[in-house]
């Protein structure tokens, strides 16, 4: 049975550009939505499915892949896309459609999961969107593949390439440190999967296909189980953090049912900057912006350098047209997320 035509032209796209149309799509989508073309909120963001702690670790665990194809603005998908153009069309010449496409998912994922784990540890669940988790696990995969492996040419040949790749790794890393905002956990979670992925399939580069392919299959699905596995051990602490009933009213996402039990949650823990944080988003969400806004104040005021809870409360002065300390909170949380990154 002869395949269409349609499905012989979509074979033929390559894995890159399949996943800069999905980018793209999803992007545009957000747009038509009417959320904003520069500067999204974190609440816009989470409704289109990006990586939050209290949601990825409940029933929506799917954050942590859906995230990855969630960008904050133009600029954003923009640099993200024009990454992943380059180092795609190298990863076409290098790896097999599978080891591409699958490697670059996993190593997305271990962005996201990396994103939590430093969200949790730093009590400050920040919303996480973007590719470059996964575009740093392509460059590690490449890297580790290129400078290790073994093949048919001249080893002056691919230095130049090696050493594009680690500028490129080590640059984005420092710029990302640098700069107030980005998550520099997912970019560190992505590059070290690909480059662990890329170490084993090093190992076995001369090897006969079928080998290859096996050790291939078995890396992937090494570090899927190991992904799988950190989830499951970070939802179980955090679990101890919030009583089981406020966790399963918070992952609703349906804000006035939620609030209740936030409520109790943070009664419980009157000294949890956390607590207050989410239960001001509840807030938010469900319109009631005065609790919100004492919410928000209760958090930074537990926590002075909290920068998420003092631009949540900059959004939640927007909201109620208090534009001048909608700004001042704003000029506040740069001032933190900057002396945090010195």
């Amino acid at each position: 049975m002869s395949s269409s035509p349609q499905a012989l032209e979509f074979r033929r796209l390559s894995p890159t550009t399949v996943l800069i149309g999905l980018n793209a799509a999803m992007f545009i989508a957000m747009v038509v939505s009417g959320v904003s073309l520069v500067e999204p909120s974190s609440l816009q963001l989470v409704k289109w499915g990006a990586n939050w702690l209290p949601l990825s670790l409940g029933p929506q665990p799917w954050r942590m892949l859906v995230a990855n194809y969630i960008h904050i603005g133009i600029i954003h998908i923009f640099l993200n896309m024009w990454c992943l153009l380059n180092l795609g069309a190298l990863a076409e010449r290098v790896f097999d459609r599978l080891t591409f496409v699958v490697g670059y998912t996993l190593c997305g994922l271990a962005g996201s999961l990396a994103s939590l784990w430093w969200q949790f540890m730093r009590h400050t669940p920040a919303v996480g969107a973007g590719a470059s988790g996964a575009i740093f696990g392509l460059a590690g995969m490449l890297l580790s593949f290129l400078y290790l492996g073994s093949f048919p040419l001249p080893r002056q040949a691919l230095q130049p390439t090696i050493r594009s790749l680690f500028a490129f790794a080590g640059y984005n890393l420092i710029f990302s440190a640098i700069i107030p905002g980005i998550d520099n956990s997912a970019h560190i979670g992505g590059l070290v999967a690909g480059a662990a992925l890329g170490t084993i399939l090093a190992q076995h580069s001369a090897d006969p296909a079928d080998v290859r392919r096996r050790w291939r299959n078995n890396a992937l699905a090494g570090i899927a189980v190991i992904i799988v596995a950190g989830t499951f051990a970070l939802k179980e602490k955090y679990k101890n953090t919030y009583s089981p009933q406020a966790l399963a009213a918070q992952r609703t996402q349906k804000f006035e049912r939620a609030i209740p039990e936030l409520e109790k949650a943070a009664q419980q823990k009157p000294d949890s900057a956390q607590a207050q944080y989410i239960l001001g988003t509840a807030y938010l969400g469900a319109n009631r912006t005065d609790q919100a806004i004492a919410a928000f104040q209760r958090a930074v005021q537990l926590r002075p350098d909290y920068a998420q809870a003092e631009n949540a409360l900059g959004q939640a002065y927007e909201a109620k047209g208090m534009q001048r300390e909608a700004d001042e909170a704003y000029d506040k949380a740069d001032r933190m997320q900057n002396k945090q990154s010195d």
